[in-house]
């Protein structure tokens, strides 16, 4: 898969650039992950990254957290499967696409 792009940088630049405005469309409309009450009382925050994986109808498929603290991922996880995105079209055809939504989670 990745000669493909390696072979067409022009494909890979669209892609990379249509993935970057489906991430500020989608920015206003991300569901809010729920602080987890013993994050809470044990004064835990920061930030969980969770890449997904969008089918071809805007759905996320796959949500794995790859770094923040382990009483945060699962919240984070959960609200990123929540999720839905406007179908990404490449030569008239929907096609899946990968990203990472970060979750900020900070004691107020």
């Amino acid at each position: 898969m990745a000669r493909f792009f390696i072979n067409r940088p022009v494909v890979a630049m669209v892609l990379s650039i249509v993935m970057v405005m489906l991430g500020l469309v989608a920015m206003a409309g991300l569901p809010i992950a729920q602080y987890p009450q013993i994050a809470k009382q044990a004064h835990i925050q920061g930030s969980v990254n969770v890449q997904i994986l969008i089918d071809e109808d805007g759905k996320v498929i796959s949500a794995h957290a790859v770094n923040g603290s382990a009483m945060l991922t699962r919240a984070a996880e959960d609200a990123a499967r929540r999720a839905r995105f406007t179908p990404t079209i490449l030569n008239n055809q929907p096609v899946k696409v990968q990203g990472v939504i970060t979750y900020n989670f900070v004691l107020q």
